[in-house]
Formats: structure tokens, sequence, C-alpha cells
């Protein structure tokens, strides 16, 4: 296998764990992203799942993001040319921007847990609309991804089914 099948073989896998955390670790915590389901959960479990945010489900996504962006890094000096050195190159922006619109995220949970603990759901509304806010935006950016790997496919990179 050459340099650049493997490189692009790697990309391809990081991407797709990455797709795979969001699908099956992320994804279903913002469920309760919904104040009408967190009153379903008690005080405890409410807590449990900022806490679980914070500590755990986020980091992993940046992390599983973080490494689809290395594994693009790798990758660059493959490129045949400054259309495809310059798609490239776009894509590691956009993983940037990805991972500080998780970051920011964090910080939202965080302070809406902080906020929970003084004044309970009355206080969390606010947070609950920045946090569907900051995800919109995040699977905005997410869904640019296509248009690179458009150009990397019009270049002869094959692209699973």
């Amino acid at each position: 296998m050459s340099d650049t099948a493997e490189g692009w073989t790697r990309v391809l896998r990081a991407f797709d764990d990455w797709i795979e955390y969001e699908t099956t670790e992320f994804g279903p915590w913002t469920g309760y992203f919904s104040l009408e389901n967190l009153q379903g959960l008690m005080d405890k479990e409410r807590l449990s799942w900022m806490g679980s945010m914070v500590d755990e489900i986020i980091p992993g996504r940046i992390e599983s993001c973080r490494n689809a962006g290395v594994a693009l890094e790798d990758f660059l000096p493959y490129m045949p040319d400054a259309m495809a050195i310059e798609t490239v190159r776009s894509m590691i922006d956009l993983n940037l921007v990805l991972q500080d619109g998780m970051l920011k995220m964090s910080d939202a949970v965080t302070r809406m847990a902080d906020e929970y603990k003084v004044g309970g759901l009355d206080e969390i509304g606010g947070h609950l609309k920045e946090l569907k806010e900051i995800e919109e935006d995040i699977r905005h950016h997410m869904s640019l991804y296509s248009k690179g790997f458009a150009r990397l496919r019009s270049l002869g990179l094959e692209m699973p089914d």
C-alpha cells in the first residue's frame, strides 16, 4: 500500500471512529438538552448527567475530533498539488473550529451545573438554549467536511460506500 493510500485509510478510519462516537456515545446524551427531559430525572441524575458531559462525554468527543484532525495533518504531505493541499488545510482549520465549539459546550454545561446547584431547573433554561445553539453550530460545521471530501474524491481518492 502506498503512503498516500495508507494516509487516506487513516483519515477515513479516524472519521469513522468520530462518527461512531457521535452516534453511540455523544448522541444519546443530547436528549437532555431539553428541560422537559431533565424534569424526568432526579436531582442526583441531573448533576450526574452534567458531570459526565464535562468529565467524559465532551472530552471524548473532542478527542475523536482531534484524532481526525491529526490524521488530516499526517495526510497533508502526500497531497499532489496546491488545490489538494488547500483542501486538506481547510479541513484541518474546520477541525479546530469544531474543537473550539466543543470546548464552548463544555464551558456552557459547567456554567449550567453551577447555576443548577444554586437555583435548580428554573435557572438553566438559558443554558439549555445555548447548548442547542452550540450543537447546531457544531453540526453545521461538521456538514462542511462533505465539501472537502468531495474535492478529495475528485482527485481520485476513493470514498467508502
